[in-house]
């Protein structure tokens, strides 16, 4: 059966190649030469000797596993032409050679140069062709063959090499390989020697493979996935197909199972079985007795002539077995094996199962009968340290962290992933969406209308398929990435669909179809009025309508369409580069308004950073350009959620709460009367403790444990929470939180892990504005100052600046710099977005203050006060600056703007001023703990925090606005000799940086901002939300409700001194 299929593709692959041998003489400038003595795709599997060891799924414990992982001989040169093949002969001494780690890449180990570009080839595009140096990377490693692997096959596995290899074993040439993230396995049985044997690898950087992996991330090259040796029996069980299918009521299931063997033709396999065992996570057999099937009747199965065979060669009727979901990703073990006629077994594997059955019907994605909905993102395999090369540690770092987010989905942005990864989802709970490694956006839909490519475009499709198909976290099979549309991606769905129906086929290119009546070609001018809402019905071989960066508003009209008939994903969204993620509940609010509505993917998981030193040992993350890269794109691969050193950057908390899956909202707040809605799909409330806590001012001083409510998933409960209301004041402000925690520790979290919160401001109180302190001020006038003085203070007001360029009290000052107006903010990557004009119209605001100018100046007639009006160089704006000083010392200022009829919005609004840098520690009232925007606060609580002041800034990649608190009602800086606070009136924003504004703006990395011997201090009314739809159009700006537009703002706070944070909470 093998040997049938083998021929097929050999005669096939030789007829293709007859004319391309003489016009193409070089392999890796073949489009249709992809491999030689490859071997046929096929799930992840390992050989077992017996049942209870493959039970055990661990192939360490395999004697017939062998890893190849760990250091190699290895020599680099430069240029294709420099490279011989004499490296792989026989005695060949590679003592001279360098050691390299394998997996790695090469780049991040000193050879050649890393090189980041988006959509650019990293090369001149003339396919097939390589038009630049084509580095070559060889490898030795030196083996030996257990003696009890003697007789059997041996293959050599490969899990991914960038981007084309030859292969010999002791000096013979074994075959060749390009597709870089698919596995690449070779049968060398005939090229072993007993003893010690030797494989040789010559790697090529670019191949005309790299034509259709033009992926937005960083071009590494190498041996980048494990290597490693396995060793099977002459007969063995060579793939293993699964399925589960349930029945209507998504209660009993099918076990549907389809072997392929491989039996010599000179072996008679009569009186032999394939046998397969169903367990569940204890290791119970579930199914009653071992299903069997005879060798003979799975090599000459029937074929008919008007349909296809049946998928099951081995079924059984499972009565309700526990579901696969990923709020319950329970996984069975089957074990299969196969045993000659005396009943000895031969060969096992093994491979996990999960119960579950994918639905996108009536244009709803379903799973298991029930809607759900896909909390997403997009993840590229990235390691700071180790660029393409990442661990399995790294692995599943990244699924625990999904899971702790309330992440439950994500897409293979752009190629398949190693397969520990799939294994992981599986355990854990993540939907997959799996996409092929083809990428051809430099090109656009060149390939995919040349049949000179389509062997290569199924073929990536194929080995994806064959090798993930038994994962139940995959849901669906991507296309690839932005590689246009044409018969060859037609082609891969048409394979798809007949092999794997379980699975939707998704392809974001597929928009557009020309059968429709509402269908515009993208040439007319008509496409471009509505790019997001053209073309709504898709090519018919996709299941679901794909889209990139809609707006909001964008997705509820497709939602809202007649054409559309298809559950409509966001394959990526909410660009998430630098300080971004703005408005994300928006698009949330949108997707549970339209059960046609999958979600999305958020772009995207990790920033690509690399981490590197610069010359006086300050660590810094490099992106494009800093290795001199050409061509590059900059940083644009730093656009993840969580930073390259896979921490949790302060958008993944803004994501947790709007994805979280319980949310609370009020029916009689007065009353504290809730209705909680259970957003799971499969998962009542039982798993979690209701805690509510109740804080004055910021502090808790309630709390307790609520009954959890009896809910079901998608239904909502009603409960009361039992505060102490004769305990509260009329004159403080009250948040009651309420939080649900797990239980019991669960396989990502352990007990009292929050998974959801809500906080809600109890009405009828209210914080009463600060008494006034009375006296007497003297107010003197010099030139361009003001003077205000008293019994401890003296207050300087710089007329021409609008400013306080001095505040003493009892003689010391309190300032580094002026206190002055401030509309300027250090622009992020959103703002600096090459389409984003409207930010581009907000740069007249940047020199507003120092170039506005006064229209008067007035004392106030009790002499402690100063009121400046100015004329700002915007459109004829105005200023009004109130500077006001208690008896005590205590400053009130107070600011109007009233924009000009065509001013542009604002950046900010507020004041700034520098400190001393020996105020180190900070207290705040307002949203937190981590930074947040006015666009980006919901996942920030509400309460009273203390933190060492070097540590409210936020280090982005590529230095920008950073370190906002919203929401803030007082703030307080101190050190060992008291400090400074402000109090809002009633709320401001503010931040603190160890730097100033030109420090940060003018810096490219983070090592490259100074830690100056002061603070920068920002206390605001507002300024601009942080957006982020994407980052190249206008819609990179915040969404109108976070902009500053309307013609006129005012707000006011007050400064004064405090011996501790302690007095500062007192004071409020």
């Amino acid at each position: 059966m093998m040997k049938r299929i083998s021929l097929i593709t050999f005669l096939l692959t030789l007829l293709s190649l007859t004319s391309f041998g003489q016009k193409y003489p070089k392999d890796w400038e073949n489009p249709r030469m992809i491999e030689r003595n490859k071997l046929e795709a096929h799930a992840t599997l390992y050989p077992f000797q017996d049942t209870q060891t493959a039970l055990t799924m661990d192939r360490e414990k395999s004697p017939r596993y062998q890893s190849l992982n760990g250091i190699w001989k290895f020599d680099f040169v430069t240029k294709a032409e420099d490279a011989t093949t004499d490296f792989a002969k026989k005695g060949f001494d590679a003592s001279g050679w360098d050691n390299i780690p394998v997996p790695s890449s090469w780049e991040m180990k000193g050879y050649g140069t890393p090189i980041y570009t988006n959509v650019t080839y990293p090369f001149p595009a003339k396919p097939p062709y390589i038009l630049r140096d084509n580095p070559v990377g060889s490898y030795i490693r030196d083996f030996t063959i257990p003696e009890n692997w003697k007789n059997r096959d041996v293959i050599l596995h490969f899990g991914g090499v960038s981007s084309a290899m030859y292969v010999w074993v002791n000096g013979q040439k074994v075959g060749y390989s390009q597709g870089s993230r698919l596995p690449a396995e070779f049968d060398i049985t005939d090229y072993l020697v007993p003893g010690k044997n030797r494989v040789a690898v010559q790697v090529y950087r670019w191949s005309d493979g790299s034509y259709l992996e033009d992926q937005d991330h960083w071009r590494m090259s190498g041996i980048h996935r494990e290597v490693y040796l396995v060793a099977q029996p002459k007969v063995n069980i060579y793939d293993l197909a699964v399925r589960t299918d349930l029945d209507a009521a998504y209660k009993d299931a099918e076990l549907q199972i389809r072997p392929r063997l491989k039996v010599p033709d000179d072996t008679d396999p009569k009186g032999w079985t394939f046998n397969a065992q169903l367990y569940d996570e204890q290791g119970n057999k579930v199914n009653n007795g071992e299903m069997s099937i005879s060798v003979n009747h799975i090599l000459h199965e029937s074929v008919p002539q008007h349909d296809n065979v049946p998928f099951a060669l081995l079924k059984a009727h499972i009565t309700n077995p526990v579901k696969w979901s990923a709020e319950n990703p329970y996984l069975y073990t089957l074990v299969v094996t196969l045993k000659d006629a005396d009943g000895n077994v031969v060969d096992a594997t093994s491979t996990h199962v999960g119960f579950r059955k994918v639905e996108w019907n009536h244009g709803v994605f379903k799973v298991n009968g029930r809607p759900v909905k896909l909390y997403g993102v997009n993840r590229h395999d990235h390691s700071e340290v180790n660029g393409k090369a990442i661990t399995r540690k790294e692995m599943l770092e990244d699924v625990l962290l999904m899971k702790r987010f309330n992440l439950n989905a994500v897409r293979t942005s752009h190629y398949p992933n190693d397969p520990y990864f799939y294994d992981m989802c599986d355990k854990y709970g993540i939907y997959v969406l799996d996409e092929t490694d083809l990428e051809t956006h430099g090109l656009t839909g060149y390939f995919t209308n040349n049949t000179a490519w389509t062997y290569a475009f199924v073929d990536r499709a194929v080995r994806m398929v064959e090798r993930d198909k038994n994962h139940p976290a995959i849901i669906g099979w991507s296309l690839g990435n932005e590689s246009g549309v044409g018969p060859n991606h037609a082609a891969m769905a048409g394979w798809i669909r007949s092999y794997d129906p379980t699975r939707f086929i998704h392809y974001e290119g597929a928009q557009g179809d020309p059968t429709s009546p509402d269908y515009i070609p993208v040439t007319s001018k008509d496409y471009w009025k509505k790019p997001y809402d053209a073309n709504p019905t898709d090519r018919q071989w996709v299941d679901v309508i794909s889209r990139m960066y809609p707006s909001p508003s964008s997705l509820e009209g497709l939602a809202r369409s007649p054409w559309i008939h298809r559950p409509i994903v966001m394959c990526e969204y909410a660009h998430s580069m630098g300080n971004s993620t703005g408005d994300l509940k928006k698009y949330w609010e949108v997707i549970r308004s339209h059960p046609n509505l999958m979600g999305g993917f958020i772009w995207d998981w990790i920033d690509q950073g690399i981490l590197e030193k610069d010359k006086n040992g300050k660590s810094y993350w490099a992106y494009g350009g800093d290795f001199g890269d050409k061509p590059n794109d900059g940083n644009f691969c730093i656009n993840g959620i969580v930073a390259p050193d896979r921490t949790a950057k302060p958008a993944l908390w803004e994501c947790k709460h709007v994805f979280q899956p319980i949310s609370v909202s009020p029916v009689d707040l007065k009353n504290l009367d809730f209705t909680v809605v259970n957003r799971q799909d499969f998962t009542g409330l039982e798993p979690y403790t209701l805690k509510w806590s109740l804080r004055e001012n910021g502090v808790e001083v309630q709390h307790g444990i609520i009954a959890t409510p009896a809910c079901a998933p998608g239904e909502n409960a009603r409960f009361h929470v039992p505060v102490d209301q004769a305990k509260l004041k009329k004159d403080a402000e009250y948040v009651l939180n309420l939080s649900w925690d797990l239980t019991k520790k669960n396989l990502w979290a352990n007990a009292g892990f929050e998974i959801a919160w809500n906080e809600f401001i109890l009405p009828g109180h209210e914080v009463k504005p600060a008494a006034v302190v009375s006296g007497k001020a003297t107010a003197t006038e010099n030139g361009n100052h003001i003077t205000l003085s008293g019994k401890n203070f003296t207050v300087v007001v710089d007329k021409a600046k609008g400013a306080i360029s001095s505040y003493k009290i009892n003689g010391k000052e309190q300032f580094v710099s002026s206190l002055k107006p401030s509309f300027w903010r250090v622009p992020t990557d959103n703002d600096q977005a090459g389409g984003n004009h409207i930010f581009r119209d907000m740069r007249v605001w940047k020199d507003a203050v120092a170039n506005m100018t006064l229209q008067s100046a007035t004392i106030d007639e009790n002499q402690s006060g100063v009121v400046c009006t100015y004329t700002l160089p915007v459109d004829a704006s105005t200023l009004k600056v109130h500077y006001l000083v208690e008896g005590d010392g205590t400053l009130h200022v107070s600011a109007d703007v009233m924009k000009g009829e065509n001013a542009p919005d604002l950046p900010r609004f507020g004041f700034t001023m520098e400190v001393p840098g020996t105020l180190t520690e900070t207290a705040y009232y307002g949203k937190g703990p981590w930074e947040n925007y006015w666009d980006r606060k919901s996942g920030a609580k509400l309460a009273l925090y203390q933190t060492p002041t070097s540590e409210l800034q936020y280090k982005y990649a590529r230095p920008q606005e950073n370190g906002n608190r919203s929401d803030v009602r007082w703030f307080a800086l101190t050190g060992k000799n008291g400090g400074l606070m402000v109090r809002a009136e009633p709320k401001v924003d503010f931040s603190v940086w160890p730097y100033t504004a030109a420090d940060l703006e003018q810096a490219k990395h983070i090592d490259e901002v100074p830690v100056r011997d002061f603070y920068t201090v920002h206390i605001d009314y507002r300024q601009l939300g942080v957006g982020g739809d994407d980052t190249w159009s206008a819609q990179a700006i915040a969404h109108p409700p976070y902009r500053l537009s309307a013609k006129s703002y005012q707000y006011g706070f007050t400064i004064r001194p405090v011996k501790s944070i302690a007095q500062a909470e007192k004071l409020y």
